[in-house]
Formats: C-alpha cells, structure tokens, sequence
C-alpha cells in the first residue's frame, strides 16, 4: 500500500458500491438517518476520509471534522447520481488527486452546507421574512421559498428568491433569512425544527478537497 492508501478510510453510505481501488480500505458505514451520531462514535481522523454517498453524508463528515477542530484532514468524495455538491466542489481521483483548500460554508446551528438548502414556511409552504447576503437586501416581505448555494469559491454562498420572475442571485459570504416559521431543508435533508432564524456563512477555516 502507498503511504496514501496507507492512512486512509472511507465512509459509505449503506448499499453504495465501493469502486475497486477502495475495497481494500477500511470502511466505516454510516446510517443516514443518523449520521450525526454514527460519525461521532465512528470516524477516526486519518490523513484522509473518502466519502461514498449523498451530499449529506458528505456535509455530515466535514461536521464533525469542523467540530473536532481536524480540518486539516484531506477529503475525497465519490457522489452519488444527482449530487449538487459534485458539480460545485468538482471531486478527482480520491487516492491520486490533489489536495486543495475550498470555503467551508456552515450555519449558525454548527450544521454544513455542501450543496443546496431550501427554506420555506411550515409544510412547504410560502415564507414571511426577509433575506440579506451581507449587507444587501434580497427579498422583504413574502416569498415561496429562498434557495441558498454553495459556490466552491470565494465568496462562498449565493441566494435568490424561489418565484418564476425572481432569478437574479446575489453572491457573498453569508446569507440570512429571518421569518415567522422558517424550515429548513438541507443537501436534501428536511430539519424538523422551525425556526425564525437560518443563516448559512463561510466558516473560518476551509475545508481540504481531493480534486
């Protein structure tokens, strides 16, 4: 085994394949109905983790490494079809690839961001609040939903409101939604908490991608 191979794990999400080179890894399965606390139990913090699943398994690892202060840890990912992050945080070859430093883009409840997040009223239903991407104002008032994206580099994160006319994105290093009843869904995960508060911003550290 290489020195790489050597000092790297994988993290699977249940029933997805791993690709050949992999196999001979250690593998560590993570419940996605639990992946919080699975990885807490789990992950140990090798030179580098590949991730083998849906962006949330993918935003729940860079999580918990943010919470263990192991940033510095080198992560590969192998998406699943569909995967939004994919196509913002472009993944190489997770044993062979270059390491490099991208934004790292939480929110306030210590939960990342990878991809895409959608907030709404209850139900799925319109929201009453407003939006701001630093310091400039995106909506006031009511809207159907606010779309919040990753970008893979600076600034970190851009919005816009979810309305047929409405497509215009405003790009910055945090965006805020405040609201009466705010729910969050999350790389496609719905958080069963309403809120009145959702902000999503770049950490202050990066995370180290595989690419």
């Amino acid at each position: 085994m290489s020195a790489v191979t050597d000092s790297t794990i994988v993290v699977r999400a249940p029933d997805i394949p791993i690709p050949g080179p992999l196999s001979e890894l250690k593998t560590i399965t993570v419940d996605l109905e639990s992946v919080k606390p699975d990885l807490k139990s789990k992950l140990t913090y090798p030179k580098r983790v590949v991730v083998a699943g849906p962006d949330v398994l993918l935003a729940g690892v860079l999580a918990r490494l943010m919470a263990a202060e192991r940033l510095d840890v080198e992560v590969g990912f192998v998406p699943v079809d569909g995967s939004r992050a994919a196509a913002v945080y472009v993944p190489g070859d997770p044993l062979t690839g270059t390491p490099r430093s991208v934004p790292l883009i939480r929110d306030d409840r210590g939960a990342v961001l990878v991809g895409q997040a959608k907030i709404t009223g209850p139900d799925g239903g319109p929201i009453t609040g407003e939006t701001f991407v630093d310091s400039e104002k995106l909506f006031t008032g009511k809207a159907k939903a606010v779309l919040v994206q990753t970008t893979g580099e600076e600034p970190g994160v851009r919005a816009r409101v979810k309305e047929p006319l409405k497509r215009r994105w405003l790009s910055g290093r945090a965006a805020q939604t405040g609201g009466l009843e705010l729910v969050v869904t999350r790389d496609g995960r719905t958080d069963p908490a309403v809120l009145t508060r959702a902000t999503f911003y770049r950490h202050t550290d990066d995370w180290i991608l595989i690419s």
